[in-house]
């Protein structure tokens, strides 16, 4: 996922009611405290206080922790995936994008709130319902990757195959990248980390690229 922690509004636009106002403060500071403390960490009562609302009001908007939690996410992988958007639209080519795709994921590899969201995953018994939001976040997360690799067999870029199978390897492989380079240390910059992105991608190409491109 794939989703470095950003801010949730936080600006006040015209028009806008009090309760959206409340629960957009509930938002950015439930994500702040999620982001630098994980999921079990942090209780309710917290996310009141730091938002400066009633329980009453935190659970008018959130009916429980699992409900913020996985909100808080959401919106975190849907502002990834706008800024993938915006960056792929200035880009042209099936190679040049997967390139661009690849720094994406390195810009974003130290995201607490992805770190968050494994101990949320692991640690939990997850209802059906989790696991449904769950299975949707990794899903769009992972659309980026299902977009180009969709694109560049269209295009004749790439060796016609499965599409879900491609989409597992490939997202599988850049999630892979950051969690193997925080574990192992290997990395000592953002820098680094891209060129693990960057080879990752150039090892794919290899492979998937047709002989005629």
């Amino acid at each position: 996922m794939r989703p470095v922690s950003r801010s949730i509004g936080g600006i006040h636009i015209k028009g806008r009611s009090d309760g959206e106002e409340t629960k957009n403060r509930i938002l950015q500071n439930a994500s702040h405290l999620f982001a630098h403390k994980g999921y079990g960490a942090v209780s309710m009562n917290e996310v009141c206080l730091a938002a400066k609302v009633s329980k009453g009001s935190l659970y008018h908007h959130f009916p429980s922790k699992d409900e913020l939690f996985l909100y808080v996410v959401e919106d975190d992988t849907q502002k990834w995936l706008c800024e993938w958007e915006e960056l792929r639209s200035k880009i042209t080519g099936t190679e040049a994008r997967l390139f661009a795709l690849g720094d994406h994921y390195a810009n974003d590899f130290q995201n607490p709130l992805i770190h968050a969201l494994e101990e949320y995953a692991r640690s939990r018994t997850l209802t059906e319902d989790m696991r449904q939001r769950l299975s949707q976040i990794y899903e769009s997360a992972s659309q980026a990757c299902r977009d180009l690799l969709q694109e560049g067999m269209d295009s004749g870029y790439l060796i016609p195959g499965n599409l879900d199978n491609y989409v597992t390897i490939v997202s599988g492989m850049l999630e892979g990248i950051g969690r193997v380079s925080e574990i192992t240390a290997l990395a000592k910059g953002p820098e680094d980390i891209r060129e693990y992105y960057r080879g990752a991608i150039q090892l794919l190409l290899q492979g998937l690229r047709t002989r005629e491109s």
